[in-house]
């Protein structure tokens, strides 16, 4: 299905602001792309960066996806387009693009367009130094940022950008799929209240890696739940060396935030159940008088990791806040 078709089947109000702003012409200089996990918002952004361009649009004035300049864009292959990753932004990085948008652009159209996926991953030097590029636009450069946790972006940064955010998809829906495809109902929910991507969530639950990290996350648990100091050791000894590298960080303190989640809900219903750990989350709930404070723990956790701090270190610090709270 083409980015256009799932926007106006699946994102009705995206689709429709979208129209507006291009059929009206009355785009903004700055957007921000945001969905929760597993959205498809490179794939939104991409799209409307290919709607400045397209030689081909329809009656709203969107992109077809199909000519040679909307097949540049999708290929990367425009001249005046630049796409890059959050955790990619270094300073240098930053003043590069800078100084490349500040020539004339090459390309017929004019427009100069640069993507960043997932800025909430950029240093914040960086950020600081894109934020001046953004404060003083010139008319035909366009900047579209994506995000899974807008929140976590600079409010200097999402005030001057016109905020896009697509509907999440309903869990159960998510559920349902995985289930038809054989997944077990505690994986399918465990996975599904962390990404809305149900092919790559099907991806993640077939691989021997998602079971490795289940079963240090089941073991996690306990540990927390019986207060137990061994956590740190058993992290250190056999946790980390079987989660490897920072998508696997990722993905463990993903599932740790949902359980942690989970624990809320049932300190405020004790008759609420988990389809997945109900036992060690019903322990949590009645362990920890601060859980928002554990999960903020993680959410650190996540940021220092992409930063590339030691693994180690984080993980250390993490578990030490979490059994001393």
């Amino acid at each position: 299905m083409k980015t256009k078709e799932y926007l106006e089947e699946k994102q009705k109000i995206v689709f429709q602001v979208l129209k507006n702003s291009f059929k009206n012409k009355k785009t903004s200089h700055a957007y921000i792309i945001a969905g929760s996990k597993g959205s498809p918002i490179l794939d939104t952004a991409i799209f409307m960066a290919q709607s400045f361009v397209c030689s081909n649009k329809d009656e709203n004035n969107l992109a077809c996806e199909e000519c040679v300049q909307c097949q540049k864009i999708k290929n990367n292959g425009y001249a005046d387009f630049k796409i890059l990753n959050g955790e990619d932004l270094k300073t240098d990085v930053t003043l590069s693009i800078q100084n490349d948008f500040s020539k004339s652009a090459i390309e017929q159209e004019g427009y100069k367009i640069y993507i960043i996926n997932l800025i909430e991953k950029a240093p914040i030097a960086s950020l600081n130094k894109l934020l001046k590029f953004i404060e003083e636009p010139t008319s035909n450069i366009i900047a579209i940022f994506t995000s899974n946790s807008i929140n976590s972006i600079l409010p200097t940064i999402v005030s001057r950008c016109q905020v896009i955010t697509l509907k999440e998809f309903m869990i159960k829906d998510l559920v349902d799929y995985l289930v038809s495809q054989n997944v077990e109902l505690d994986d399918a929910w465990l996975i599904s209240k962390i990404s809305n991507n149900t092919e790559k969530n099907l991806e993640i639950i077939q691989s021997e890696n998602y079971k490795n990290i289940k079963d240090v996350l089941s073991k996690s648990l306990n540990y927390l739940a019986n207060k137990d100091d061994y956590l740190i050791v058993f992290m250190e000894t056999q946790g980390l060396k079987t989660i490897t590298n920072n998508n696997e960080y990722e993905l463990y303190l993903d599932m740790l935030e949902v359980c942690l989640l989970e624990a809320i809900v049932h300190k405020e219903d004790s008759e609420y159940s988990s389809y997945f750990y109900n036992d060690e989350i019903n322990k949590l709930s009645k362990k920890y008088d601060h859980i928002e404070k554990m999960i903020d723990d993680i959410t650190k956790a996540k940021i220092d990791l992409l930063s590339n701090a030691n693994n180690g270190l984080v993980f250390d610090k993490l578990l030490i806040n979490l059994l001393r709270r």
